[in-house]
């Protein structure tokens, strides 16, 4: 299908909505979170790197001690990073060929499930589904334009996502084999490839030095995690979670990830969502390390959704009402709307 135009007025107000959440629908008597205290603080110690993240989002942290400190200066990290995230998944459809419809559903399943809470939260994982989303979003221009900006788009995404997260390694190494094992194999005999590594190393070698000259502390990190986490990290809880974590969209991103094994062009993306869930079971990462893949899924599957649904679309307000029916009992589950009293009793 030909790109499609984005539809500006659905996108803007469905990112406002999405920024608007972590400020009207968390209950005053709610602070910050005891990490969100944490990165704050690195923020105010500004360096190369720190024992548990790398350390892009300390350094929004210090904008924040900048603009007062105020709670609102943090929080609206991830409103803002989570709207970005909606606006980049909706343009993702559009360039999937994806009309009003699949923009709106794919932008709905940005703001249900367990981004409802993650975009709340000022951590490391707020930036690293943005990016894991905007590494996508250029691969998929590039399947399309064979454009080298493009290619260098989705390169300089994960060298910024490593400043974010480490867990976009899982990433990186599932677009390299998903790339070997699809009609872009060719990619690794041209001179283009190597001079965006090497442009993507150069971005991270001051976070690589900083590890160096401390006697790589993300790997002392890693493996007192492994000792007390992810040594308990089950393969059969970790698939299970992986259906319950964005369980009002469930069948969207499900056909999203069959509808991308059905379109020739596209097909490496099916392959590098299956890659990142091997990868992640293999490593024993958590079960929400693999957020960052889920918006192009959804986008795929609302292009599926409003393709299939052409001649019968009642069926597309079925969706949406089922979405927002089974988002409306976890909303107190996913946000701390309430007071704490009231929350124990709906638990």
């Amino acid at each position: 299908m030909p790109p499609a135009k984005p539809h500006k007025t659905i996108i803007l107000v469905l990112a406002i909505i999405k920024f608007c959440i972590p400020f009207l629908l968390i209950a005053p008597s709610f602070e910050l979170q005891r990490d969100e205290f944490l990165y704050y603080q690195q923020g105010q110690h500004i360096a190369l790197g720190y024992l548990e993240n790398p350390p892009l989002l300390s350094y929004l942290a210090r904008i924040s001690s900048w603009l007062g400190g105020g709670e609102w200066t943090i929080k609206l990290w991830p409103a803002l990073v989570g709207a970005c995230t909606l606006i980049i998944t909706c343009l993702i459809v559009a360039r999937l060929g994806g009309l009003a419809f699949a923009q709106f559903l794919a932008g709905l399943g940005i703001i249900t499930g367990v981004f409802l809470r993650i975009h709340i939260l000022f951590q490391p994982n707020i930036l690293d589904i943005f990016f894991w989303t905007s590494s996508i979003y250029f691969l998929v221009r590039y399947t399309g334009s064979k454009n080298r900006r493009d290619f260098f788009g989705l390169v300089l995404c994960i060298a910024l996502g490593w400043w974010s997260k480490y867990s976009i390694v899982f990433l990186a190494a599932a677009i390299l084999f998903g790339l070997l094992l699809t009609r872009y194999r060719f990619l690794f005999i041209q001179a283009k490839t190597y001079l965006a590594a090497a442009f993507g190393f150069l971005i991270i070698l001051p976070n690589l030095w900083w590890q160096y000259a401390h006697h790589w502390p993300v790997l002392h990190h890693m493996k007192e995690l492994r000792e007390t986490q992810l040594a308990f990290v089950n393969p059969v809880d970790f698939m299970i979670d992986q259906l319950l974590l964005l369980l009002p969209v469930l069948i969207i991103w499900v056909a999203g990830l069959f509808w991308f094994f059905t379109q020739s062009i596209y097909q490496v993306i099916g392959w590098i969502y299956l890659l990142v869930i091997v990868l992640l079971i293999a490593g024993s990462g958590k079960n929400y390390y693999s957020l960052g893949i889920y918006p192009v899924l959804l986008a795929g599957g609302a292009v599926a959704w409003e393709q299939w649904t052409q001649s019968k679309k009642w069926i597309r307000y079925v969706l949406l009402f089922s979405i927002i029916g089974i988002t409306i009992p976890f909303l107190r589950i996913g946000l701390p709307m309430e007071e704490p009293e009231a929350l124990t009793t709906y638990y």
